[in-house]
């Protein structure tokens, strides 16, 4: 069983975030995102909650940011 744990910011990696209810987005948004974080880099962090998987491996469940999270796995 996970501990419960203050929120905190930490970098995780994009490949252990689950997206639970993807969502259509336009296509100009998403290239807008895209080229932002491209630019810039990620001003705004993504929410996520912590889950165990059946094996006992942590994996995260994301709350928010889903555009964001799309955009760097876009990105490579």
């Amino acid at each position: 069983m996970l501990e419960q744990r203050p929120s905190e910011m930490r970098m995780i990696p994009i490949d252990c975030i689950e997206v639970l209810n993807p969502r259509e987005r336009n296509n100009r948004v998403f290239e807008e995102i895209v080229a932002n974080i491209q630019a810039i880099g990620l001003k705004k962090p993504i929410t996520v909650t912590a889950r165990e998987k059946a094996d006992g491996t942590e994996h995260y469940l994301l709350v928010c940011g889903e555009g964001r999270v799309k955009a760097f796995r876009a990105l490579g």
